[in-house]
């Protein structure tokens, strides 16, 4: 056989808007900046709400308190790629880097699927059997199904970089 042709990718180039101006695309990041920013203060707050306020401390609000921790991670893993993008000349992304972005944001929103599942089972307990609530919802058990649901959410996402390898 002969000299066979490969090419290697080692980055992409991420085009984002080609068509506007360079002060327009500062603009836009400024805003998505700023709704970021926004994001990130409003699931922190939820944070240390839960945390100072005693009369928070029940299990629905525990587990409101890890979705907003988990929403400050799933808006990060992408968003601060972004930033660079448009305030910057730099278009490119290496290929780990898009792979390991990649990775954060599907295990992020599996983790985020699983929470929203302990969420509602929380609040069938709480519907369907008020008066064992207390006593079915232990924090042993609140924690364990927030530990699960992180442990699934990013397991589950594992299996895809045994294809990419």
């Amino acid at each position: 056989m002969g000299a066979a042709n490969e090419t290697v990718a080692t980055e992409f180039i991420l085009e984002g808007f080609p068509e506007l101006d360079q002060r327009l695309q500062l603009l836009l990041s400024l805003i998505l900046l700023l709704m970021y920013l926004t994001t990130v203060t409003g699931n922190a707050i939820i944070i240390f709400l839960v945390r100072v306020d005693h009369h928070l401390q029940t299990p629905t609000y525990f587990f409101i308190s890890n979705l907003a921790f988990l929403e400050i991670w799933f808006t990060s893993s992408t968003s601060i790629k972004l930033f660079a993008i448009l305030s910057s000349d730099q278009k490119t992304i290496s290929l780990s880097s898009c792979f390991a972005q990649s990775y954060f944001y599907f295990a992020l929103g599996g983790t985020e699927f699983g929470l929203l599942v302990v969420m509602s089972f929380d609040r069938c307990v709480a519907i369907c059997q008020p008066l064992h609530y207390a006593a079915t919802m232990q924090p042993q058990l609140c924690l364990g199904l927030v530990v699960a649901a992180w442990v699934i959410g990013f397991t589950l996402q594992s299996y895809r970089l045994l294809f990419l390898s």
